[in-house]
């Protein structure tokens, strides 16, 4: 009886199925989906401090507002004439004032804000045979800016129950006039950082309008001002 011979294989190669089971393709692709899988998910970022806003949208705490303002009249009003011929007189606008108020709304690290300020006003003219005074309550709404070391400063002003009386020959100068409209300019230089104080000038202008005297009144001045409780900025 013939025997079947086997055909003998080449060397180097095999059959499907003499394959090891690691070296078929679709078992390597199974083993590489499942060591991929068990990685670990990295961990979620920490989430860090909330940024801070820019320093031109930040607000700053409000604070309290000092001032000393010293003005003096452009447009004379009432003239005295001394026996050794010296000339003296008060002007509209003219005086000493004091006043305290709040510096509000203030942006951009407080370098622009508002202030709100009210006070009072006294000029006097004294003579061995008379006096006049000039008093009233100023009102102040104005914007400021500093740029360094400058703050600037622009706004409306009224001065409220404006009056002058007057004492001795000059008792016929008796006049109440009507509130006063008008505007404030003034320039200062900060001469500390902590207290905000500044140092500089002013300019005003006010209508005066009773008594028979409606005119405008311009005034130059200096002026003292403190801004306190801001943080020192």
């Amino acid at each position: 009886m013939a025997r079947r011979r086997r055909r003998p294989q080449r060397p180097g190669r095999r059959g499907a199925r003499g394959r090891r089971p690691w070296e078929r393709p679709a078992v390597i692709a199974a083993l590489a989906a499942l060591l991929v899988a068990a990685q670990p998910a990295p961990p979620a970022p920490v989430p860090g401090p909330p940024a801070e806003a820019p320093a031109q949208g930040r607000t700053a705490p409000a604070g309290l507002v000092l001032e000393l303002h010293s003005d003096f009249g452009l447009r004379r009003f009432i003239a005295l004439e001394y026996t050794t011929g010296r000339r003296f007189g008060l002007a509209l606008n003219d005086g000493i004032s004091a006043a305290a108020g709040a510096s509000l709304l203030r942006l951009a690290g407080g370098r622009l804000s508002t202030r709100v300020t009210a006070g009072f006003k006294l000029q006097l003219v004294r003579a061995s045979n008379g006096s006049a005074t000039f008093t009233a309550f100023p009102v102040e709404l104005a914007e400021s800016l500093e740029l360094g070391p400058l703050r600037l400063g622009a706004g409306a002003s009224v001065l409220l129950a404006p009056r002058l009386r007057g004492r001795g020959f000059l008792e016929g100068a008796r006049i109440d006039f009507g509130p006063a409209p008008g505007a404030v300019l003034d320039a200062e230089w900060l001469v500390s950082r902590r207290s905000r104080t500044g140092i500089g000038l002013r300019a005003s202008w006010h209508r005066y309008d009773g008594g028979g005297v409606r005119r405008g009144a311009p005034a130059i001045g200096l002026v003292v001002r403190s801004e306190l409780g801001t943080g020192g900025r």
